[in-house]
């Protein structure tokens, strides 16, 4: 596909998440809804009850101010940033007004809900289209639960609807996001549909939602078989995408960092979010964390294994202590959870550390995907010196811009590549190179079907 100058390419963003509050209001005002679940989550995480009823009859009524009402409602702003439950409560009004929950229960026909989420697909594509978008990656995770054939008739639904813009300005795709604790069936689904008729338009697979407890190692053999699949079909080669280092409250600052690095060694062609391969860490201050055993194990054998790098970048390692921690660890009790202390010496530690796994990021070709607002408000990152865009900008560690849930966060491309301006203190004038690094990143460049 030819680079269409002037025109932008958003190459993280998940679908539902994409919906434009003011479509969503239209949508959602002509149905019959239960709200109790998504009213529930709401009380739970705000302490108050949502007026999402009323919102909705005074819309019906002709009430302009219910517009701004629901607006509130929908939109995860500066001021419920850094809590997770919040803006999973928003979230559940997508998820709570739409027709998938009534068909989990019965109470709707699967075809559908399918329709449903072809309607928004159009609804997505027409709203970028108005901001000067000429390409877009979208993901979706399509499960849980569906059978073999409901997933695959869903996935040619949605590349069905894509393939109507095949001649058009815009040019969106699709990465299907493989659900991390059991990903094998739904990747016997996306092999068999890219290589269908509308295969074309499915050009990665990704990993998201809960990242704890979800070591990148156990994809492994995932990794290798999309790279079979990559040189067997060249033309249909699938982009790996991993979202990694955006949450990590199980763990040590260390082995998030590590689990980005692991990740990219393992062959992922983009990195999302990777917050903690960039972040201050005295964003933390002095704190204490908690890690289970086998990461403990995990972070000695990585520590070992990458000596010599991390000690050119300031961090010794002391082998023997390693070595004997590392023994004592693996015959005693593996259910005991550690206590890990940040003191300055060990967060001077943690910078040395990312600087190293960012030279090997940028070695190993990965390129990070930023999302600026959703740092902000999802990852709870309020001071912009904080942000890991001001350490990826000053490293070259290979980047671009995404709006991540351009919907539920009201933003644009455009000012989200604004705002990483601003951030990593570029120049003002820096917006045509941002912008211009995503369409060199775009998967099917990245997966070798199209030259760099």
């Amino acid at each position: 596909m030819p680079i269409q100058t002037g025109r932008l390419a958003d190459l993280h963003m998940h679908m539902y998440g994409s919906i434009h509050y003011l479509d969503y209001l239209r949508y959602v005002s002509r149905r019959e809804v239960d709200w109790w679940p998504y009213e529930a989550g709401y009380s739970n995480a705000y302490g108050e009850h949502p007026p999402i009823r009323n919102v909705l009859e005074r819309y019906n009524r002709g009430d302009a101010r219910a517009v701004e009402d629901f607006r509130q409602l929908f939109v995860f702003g500066d001021s419920d940033g850094g809590d997770f439950g919040r803006f999973q409560a928003k979230y559940d009004l997508l998820i709570t007004g739409g027709k998938w929950p009534k068909f989990w229960r019965g109470d709707v026909e699967f075809s559908a809900g399918v329709d449903e989420v072809c309607a928004f697909i159009h609804m997505i594509v027409a709203r970028q289209r108005e901001q000067g978008i000429g390409y877009s990656e979208m993901r979706m995770k399509l499960g849980p639960g569906f059978t073999h054939p409901q997933l695959r008739t869903l996935l040619t639904a949605i590349l069905e609807s894509y393939s109507e813009y095949r001649d058009s300005d815009i040019q969106p795709r699709f990465a299907m996001s493989l659900p991390r604790p059991d990903p094998w069936p739904d990747w016997e689904v996306v092999k068999e549909v890219a290589l269908g008729p509308y295969g074309d338009l499915l050009t990665g697979i990704d990993f998201c939602d809960v990242e704890e407890g979800h070591p990148p190692k156990k994809k492994r053999e995932l990794f290798d078989e999309v790279k079979g699949f990559n040189r067997k079909n060249p033309e249909r080669a699938l982009a790996i995408l991993y979202h990694v280092g955006e949450s990590f409250n199980d763990k040590s600052l260390e082995s998030a960092i590590r689990w980005v690095h692991e990740t990219a060694e393992m062959g992922a062609h983009r990195l999302g979010h990777a917050i903690a391969l960039g972040v201050d860490p005295a964003t933390y201050g002095l704190h204490t964390r908690s890690e289970s055993v086998d990461e403990r194990i995990d972070q000695l054998r990585y520590d070992l294994r990458h000596r010599d790098g991390l000690r050119l970048h300031g961090v010794p390692i002391d082998v023997n202590g390693a070595e004997q921690e590392l023994r004592r660890l693996e015959i005693g009790d593996r259910d005991r959870t550690l206590q890990l202390h940040y003191d300055e010496r060990r967060l001077k530690e943690v910078r040395g550390r990312q600087n190293y796994a960012i030279e090997c990021v940028k070695s190993l070709g990965s390129v990070i995907e930023v999302c600026p607002t959703s740092n902000r408000r999802i990852g709870g990152i309020s001071d912009p010196k904080h942000h890991p865009l001001v350490r990826f900008a000053a490293s070259d560690v290979p980047f671009v811009i995404g709006t991540d849930d351009s919907g539920i966060l009201d933003t644009t491309l455009e000012e989200e590549i604004r705002s990483a301006i601003e951030i990593a203190g570029l120049p003002k004038d820096a917006f045509d190179e941002i912008a211009n690094r995503s369409w060199p990143s775009r998967s099917e460049v990245l997966a070798g079907r199209e030259p760099k």
